[in-house]
């Protein structure tokens, strides 16, 4: 399997963390979910090494990227949106194939329409797509006038972000709640990538106030954004839990009917992690052109 180096690309405000697979081929760009990091995704991303020169960011306030994550930064995720044309600014300046999961897949889609001109095509993995119809229920419960269980945002705030070892996060981890459908060298990774060594041990990179905020900020009404895209666009979602909503996905099959979207039966929002295969073909589609 190809080995990545880790690199640091200096911003104006600090440095974005990636992971590189460097090459004179196509580029690819991948964006990971909400609380996640670039090493999580080293298994699926290292075999397309042959065929992209592959840039895995981590995004602002989680991994070891070092860009400022203060309070009220993350809202609507225009900021990761401009963190990533920036990106795409200095390592792909004649554009890129931009993929991503979950919050990195509507971010990638969300810097594909402010700038068509850098993306040369998407594949969305359980991208992030709420209705609008959403944000008014949210708004409800925020304010007490509807109950219902924490949502993810209250669950964050909640994350023990202490360990004292690594093997202790990991058997913490293991097979249980998001972890309980990811093979053993992902979560491993997704450990490597998302502690940092602390005086009581190791901590998350990803404060969970800052994961919190993040889940709080999500965008709504995304799907609309595909009318400004000039790209092929791909989506890849799951049956269980997934983040792409079917009223979501109908409206980009009608407002940019070209969309390729692929439904994988008895995968859930971990997709990357459950069906890496799938994800490696339908990237490696676009540039061969499979029928």
């Amino acid at each position: 399997m190809n080995n990545p180096s880790r690199q640091t690309l200096a911003l104006n405000q600090g440095g974005v963390s990636q992971l590189v697979w460097d090459s004179d081929k196509p580029v690819l760009h991948f964006a990971h979910a909400t609380g996640f990091n670039a090493e999580t995704y080293r298994t699926l991303l290292s075999p397309l090494a042959d065929d992209f020169r592959i840039f895995a960011s981590d995004a602002r306030g989680h991994g070891s990227t070092t860009l400022p994550s203060k309070p009220g930064m993350a809202r609507g995720w225009k900021i990761f949106r401009d963190d990533l044309i920036a990106i795409l600014d200095r390592v792909a300046p004649q554009g890129a194939i931009l993929a991503g999961h979950s919050m990195g897949g509507a971010v990638s889609l969300m810097a594909a329409a402010t700038r068509p001109d850098k993306v040369k095509a998407l594949v969305l993995v359980e991208p992030v797509l709420m209705p609008r119809s959403l944000w008014w229920r949210m708004m409800l419960t925020r304010f007490g006038l509807r109950s219902g269980k924490p949502g993810l945002a209250e669950r964050a705030l909640k994350r023990r972000d202490v360990f004292p070892s690594l093997e202790i996060a990991a058997a913490a981890y293991r097979r249980r709640g998001a972890f309980r459908t990811w093979p053993e060298e992902v979560m491993i990774d997704y450990i490597k990538g998302g502690f940092a060594s602390a005086e009581s041990g190791f901590r998350l990179r990803c404060a969970p106030a800052w994961e919190s905020e993040c889940f709080r900020s999500t965008p709504f009404g995304v799907s609309r954004l595909v009318e400004r895209l000039g790209c092929p666009l791909t989506i890849i979602h799951g049956e269980y839990a997934s983040t792409s909503s079917q009223g979501e996905l109908a409206i980009i099959g009608r407002l940019y009917p070209q969309t390729r979207i692929v439904a994988q039966k008895g995968a859930t929002h971990f997709l990357p992690m459950e069906y890496p295969d799938l994800v490696r073909d339908e990237i490696q589609r676009v540039v061969d052109s499979r029928p």
